[in-house]
């Protein structure tokens, strides 16, 4: 519950993982970042570790870091009231949780793709 505390932490391990070239946790911690920013309410800033993120694990084909990085990317668009981009975001998540058999993660980006298309149909 401490953001500040967890946010130095982060940053802390963020620095440690770039002096020790460990690309897989510098992903990470841009996610974990991310997180901080997104429950703070700093979209710019939870978009750009996001971002940030995603660009390494795909480098790296780390399809479940870049399952979460499209995740939460579909949350920010979400609060941003863009559920097109929301949606798109969302699928590319399912499809990559589906790829490596996280039936969680699927179920979870189901739910949030049926509430998106209840929205936009809702909302016509």
């Amino acid at each position: 519950g401490d953001l500040g505390k967890a946010e130095k932490m982060y940053l802390k391990s963020l620095e440690i993982n770039k002096e020790l070239g460990r690309r897989e946790g510098i992903a990470s911690q841009h996610g974990n970042l991310g997180n901080v920013y997104l429950t703070r309410g700093d979209l710019d800033k939870a978009e750009e570790m996001y971002l940030k993120s995603l660009e390494i694990n795909k480098e790296l084909g780390l399809k479940e870091g870049m399952a979460k990085n499209y995740l939460n990317l579909g949350l920010i668009s979400a609060n941003r009231r863009d559920i097109d981009e929301a949606t798109q975001y969302w699928k590319k998540a399912q499809r990559l949780y589906k790829q490596i058999g996280i039936t969680r993660e699927v179920q979870k980006v189901t739910a949030l793709l049926d509430k998106a298309l209840e929205q936009s149909t809702g909302a016509k």
